[in-house]
């Protein structure tokens, strides 16, 4: 949203206090499961799914439709582990 901030969640600036609007527009549409892919799994898919837990939805990564960075290595399944410690489900395309 702000071109000055550079953010890894889709909901919540990097300052932590500037949010996008995403999860208002959500609600609005009465979205309660989100379903997150893309680029980095260690990073803005990571802290997007950990806001969007936070803020009240059912969240769901697709691994086999993300990347990570994994700089330190095994950062990829750091994150992962501490999604699925916060309620997160961790899925596949097959599984869907």
């Amino acid at each position: 949203m702000n071109p000055m901030i550079d953010s890894y969640s889709t909901f919540v600036e990097n300052d932590k206090k500037t949010v996008t609007g995403l999860e208002g527009y959500l609600k609005v549409l009465h979205i309660e499961h989100l379903y997150l892919t893309g680029l980095a799994t260690d990073y803005c898919v990571f802290y997007s799914a950990l806001d969007a837990v936070d803020l009240g939805f059912q969240t769901y990564v697709i691994l086999d439709a993300c990347r990570g960075v994994d700089v330190p290595d095994g950062n990829v399944a750091k994150s992962v582990s501490a999604m699925k410690e916060r309620g997160i489900i961790m899925t596949s395309f097959s599984e869907l």
